[in-house]
């Protein structure tokens, strides 16, 4: 099949990937090996495709250029590793289309050149996932044996990794990516989906509580306050000293915050009564890093806080620090620390490449370390690396309590080399775990659960299970907490509780009495509660 070059022969094929992928988008998020309610896999890639398509508008026409302009508006539009993976996939497959060439010849160059751009796009390359769909997509002689090779790959995806044979599930990427390559395929008149796809056979699930990342949501997540000023400082003082700041600080404030290690504390207040609020910091101890904001002057860039949007010019600093994550509180504490630029996301709602990319731009700093703060996103983040001017190191924390261990080492006066091995050693010190709903039945070591049980899951998979969130919050704590262990820290969500969790400290008392034990407001969606001990 002959045609003219230019992005007109893929914009088709973008728009039916896209139909395509949304009809089944939920259907691949609930293929999550772990049956927790924010599978997100079908939305990231989904979200990538849409970003490309977005970038069909304004395309050069000539061919070269069109398929790199492509690619770069799937590159920042990628979400999660999914969405990295399938960007480099879209880009390859986009410059071979748009070439002057013969479509089916060009498709399976593309094919080729994708495998290529996807294993290496993955530092630890495994089988049993989308890059065994893609590779058998890529030796196949022709388009629709290629389409047959790619659903064959993705339904032996189980018999390579064990863990998906245990949830029962076929790898997730792999099924959006065969949705792509049938759709892109039929709309560009290339071949015909060859089968159904099993997966999509409805499974009991329990409605999930995904976190709301609209405008309207997010906007209804910047809270206004009453307070007049925003004060954050730095605090020398002993444990003793700081519980008499809380009391002075509760009696004329809010949105407070006081976290440390027992020496060095930050420490964070809304409040109108400056003064006092001040004097209570220099009464414990010694205050440094004082910084005052005036809030009526910040509500606008509050709200960008929340969105990931352009923030306001910030004064030029030397280091500065980009971190991800969602929950008033969570934000909250994030900017006590210094945090220059907060990106609204983590688990179930991966921000893009572009995203990530804006925030550090805004950042006001020659050099940034990002804080991904999920698994999930840290490919993203590394994906960011090298596409703007700034200077920009990736700190691998994989979870949000590795994020604020990390923040406990920064220094933005030291290098960024030596801030990156500090904040990786202390992110690496600490464990984490977190309780959610599980939205279908499965198993985990000690037996089975169902929906809509409370699960706990560490670094080391599923550890307890209970009827509340508390059920399964003791348990994990008693899976994380050993004889070496000094600091617990406790994250309430929003579907958490502060009274509750007291009531399950008080019936661990005996267990922790030789831990340090720190309770703080996150607000997080989705996870009721998130635990780390150090």
């Amino acid at each position: 099949m002959e045609r003219q070059g230019g992005c007109t022969p893929v914009a088709a094929a973008l728009e039916h990937a896209v139909a395509r992928l949304a009809s089944v988008r939920e259907a691949i998020d609930r293929l999550n090996v772990f049956p927790v309610p924010d599978g997100d896999t079908g939305s990231n890639m989904l979200r990538t495709l849409e970003g490309t398509v977005r970038g069909l508008e304004g395309a050069p026409t000539d061919p070269r250029a069109c398929g790199a302009h492509l690619a770069r508006a799937a590159l920042f539009a990628a979400r999660g590793n999914s969405g990295v993976i399938l960007a480099q996939i879209l880009g390859s497959l986009l410059r071979a289309l748009v070439a002057e060439e013969e479509l089916a010849a060009a498709w399976m160059r593309g094919l080729a050149e994708a495998a290529v751009a996807a294993r290496q796009a993955v530092l630890d390359p495994k089988p049993g996932t989308m890059l065994s769909v893609i590779e058998a997509a890529a030796a196949a002689p022709d388009p629709a044996s290629a389409l047959s090779a790619a659903a064959e790959a993705e339904a032996r995806t189980p018999t390579q990794l064990a863990v998906l044979a245990q949830a029962g599930v076929v790898d997730s990427g792999g099924a959006g990516l065969v949705v792509v390559l049938e759709a892109m395929s039929e709309a560009l008149g290339l071949a015909e989906a060859p089968c159904d796809h099993p997966w999509l056979a409805s499974t009991p699930v329990v409605s999930p509580a995904v976190p709301d990342l609209s405008e309207a949501a997010l906007e209804a997540r910047t809270t206004a306050t009453s307070a007049r000023f925003e004060v954050m400082f730095s605090l020398e003082a002993p444990a003793s000293h700081v519980e008499a700041l809380r009391s002075v600080w509760a009696g004329i404030g809010d949105s407070i915050v006081v976290v440390g290690d027992g020496t060095v504390w930050r420490c964070h207040v809304h409040t109108s009564d400056l003064a006092t609020a001040i004097q209570a910091g220099i009464d414990a101890g010694r205050v440094r890093d004082l910084a005052i904001t005036d809030l009526e002057e910040q509500v606008e860039e509050a709200a960008w806080v929340q969105r990931a949007e352009p923030a306001p010019a910030a004064l030029p600093r030397e280091t500065a620090v980009v971190a991800v994550g969602l929950g008033e509180g969570i934000v909250r504490l994030f900017r006590s620390f210094g945090v220059a630029a907060v990106v609204a996301g983590g688990q179930g709602a991966n921000p893009s490449i572009g995203e990530l990319v804006e925030a550090i731009e805004h950042a006001g700093a020659k050099r940034v370390l990002v804080l991904p703060n999920n698994a999930n996103i840290l490919a993203t983040a590394k994906a960011a690396v090298g596409l703007t001017d700034v200077e920009v190191v990736v700190v691998p924390t994989v979870h949000l309590v590795q994020g604020f261990a990390a923040l406990m080492a920064y220094d933005p006066e030291s290098p960024l080399d030596e801030n990156e091995r500090r904040m990786s050693e202390a992110a690496r010190r600490v464990r984490w775990g977190e309780v959610t709903m599980a939205v279908r039945e499965g198993r985990y070591a000690q037996g089975a659960f169902d929906a809509g049980s409370y699960i706990g899951i560490a670094d080391s998979g599923i550890v307890s299970v209970g009827a509340t969130p508390e059920d399964a919050l003791v348990g994990l704590v008693r899976a994380l907490v050993d004889d070496e262990s000094e600091i617990l820290t406790v994250f309430v969500g929003e579907q958490g509780s502060g009274e509750r969790l007291a009531s399950v400290l008080e019936q661990l008392r005996a267990e922790l009495s030789d831990l340090e034990v720190e309770q703080l407001e996150g607000g997080q969606p989705v996870y009721p509660y998130l635990l780390g001990v150090e």
